[in-house]
């Protein structure tokens, strides 16, 4: 038996309705969800401390290394390779130093537009916690190396601890400050929402000025007079806390 046009329409415009009504309350209780799921921003507070450490250096870097010229490059490099392996076998020598190699680099050398000769370069990194031992070994490679630079800092191992220690004092301070916050606003307890702890990257070695030195014999050079000096450690804590 086959439906009037009346009564096709009338059902259609019913299944209309009943889809807007489904589509808004879908609406509604995905607004309500949403609702719930966002945080009440008033009834929160963000703040940051921090705790810092003076710490003597006890790790030395020192770059040693050749820069050299000549008109044939072979020759050139024969050169630098001669030297830096003399020197290598030296420093490997010497107890409680690291030792690995640094950049080398050749390039050409133009006058006047013209190719007239190259230069090239190579240097080798000492490093230890013997900061004795370390300016010994560079008195001794000053004989034919120049000293490019020497820098201090506190050794990877001691940072770690000293980190470790300051993490502690700082999540501490972190506590102390929301309770204050709590207090001063009257609320009655807190909950800790979000927090980071944040640690000052290993800070590359502090150079020391140095007055630049003429090559000589070993018997002339003497070890460098230095003195490490400090560093200081930094841990931050940043967060938000949720009162009742």
């Amino acid at each position: 038996m086959g439906m009037n046009r009346n009564g096709w329409i009338e059902g259609t415009e019913m299944m209309g309705r009943g889809a807007l009504f489904a589509f808004a309350l879908l609406a509604l209780l995905t607004a309500d969800v949403r609702a719930d799921d966002t945080p009440d921003p008033m009834h929160r507070v963000s703040f940051q401390v921090e705790r810092s450490r003076e710490v003597t250096n006890d790790w030395m870097q020192a770059v040693v290394g050749i820069t050299d010229e000549d008109a044939d490059s072979s020759r050139l490099a024969d050169r630098i390779n001669a030297t830096m392996t003399k020197a290598l076998a030296t420093a490997k020598r010497a107890d409680g130093v690291k030792v690995k190699s640094g950049g080398y680099s050749t390039h050409p050398v133009h006058e006047k537009g013209k190719l007239r000769r190259w230069r090239a370069s190579q240097d080798l990194i000492l490093e230890s916690g013997d900061v004795e031992a370390v300016t010994k070994l560079v008195g001794t490679l000053q004989s034919e190396l120049q000293l490019r630079s020497i820098g201090f800092s506190v050794s990877p191992e001691r940072r770690r601890g000293i980190e470790d220690e300051l993490v502690a004092e700082v999540l501490a301070a972190f506590r102390a400050r929301a309770e204050i916050v709590r207090r001063s606003l009257g609320a009655r307890s807190y909950e800790i929402v979000q927090i980071s702890i944040n640690t000052q990257g290993g800070a590359p070695p502090r150079p020391v000025r140095m007055m630049a030195m003429e090559m000589a014999s070993a018997s002339q050079v003497r070890a460098p007079a230095l003195e490490g000096g400090s560093s200081r450690i930094v841990v931050h804590a940043s967060g938000t806390i949720e009162f009742d």
